[in-house]
């Protein structure tokens, strides 16, 4: 469902939302190749959800900013990032590390504990829209209904079917890989956007 919202600026992030799913759109139906279509719609899509999952405009398209600004994480996620926030206090001498510190902390290989995913990939619009024929308000429905991304653990990660196409299949991944979510209680009290 979309939500409202009482922003002022001239495009508020729903108006940017609702843009990019109109952009996926036009392009399933630009007169290209596939291969761009697709590439097009994919990067479209994303971004969507992006947005979506941050419900504001200071995400970009990576993973770091997405892990950064995303509300929606994992209950394991969430108990990793409290560990994280536990190393960096005491890596720095009690002094507790911001947000965007913890996001952006790597293990001693260089690997970062969370990843972005979608309980419902992506490829399902794309897909309906390239495919099947969707039209901009089916397309517009099921990204505001399902676009919506989580930050997961690579474990997490690990325990999901890689992806479908099946909307009915998509409905179990979250409950058979025992992925649980919850807000960040980042996004659940006014604080510093840092």
């Amino acid at each position: 469902m979309k939500p409202t919202t009482n922003q002022s600026p001239s495009t508020s992030w729903q108006q940017d939302v609702d843009g990019l799913i109109h952009l996926a759109w036009y392009c399933a139906h630009a007169p290209v190749l596939r291969k761009f279509a697709y590439n097009m719609v994919d990067r479209s899509l994303r971004s969507a959800s992006d947005v979506i999952s941050a419900e504001c405009q200071n995400v970009v398209n990576n993973t770091m900013s997405v892990i950064q600004w995303c509300r929606w994480w994992s209950h394991d996620a969430l108990d990793e990032y409290w560990k994280i926030r536990d190393i960096l206090t005491e890596e720095r001498n009690g002094k507790p590390p911001t947000h965007r510190q913890i996001c952006q902390w790597r293990d001693a290989q260089g690997k970062r504990p969370f990843t972005v995913e979608h309980e419902y990939p992506i490829l399902i619009p794309k897909k309906g829209v390239l495919d099947r024929g969707w039209t901009e308000d089916e397309l517009n429905a099921w990204m505001w209904q399902f676009g919506r991304a989580t930050i997961i653990t690579q474990e997490e990660n690990a325990r999901l079917l890689s992806h479908t196409e099946d909307q009915a299949i998509a409905a179990k991944r979250y409950s058979e890989g025992g992925v649980v979510v919850c807000q960040h209680p980042h996004f659940v009290e006014p604080r510093d956007e840092t």
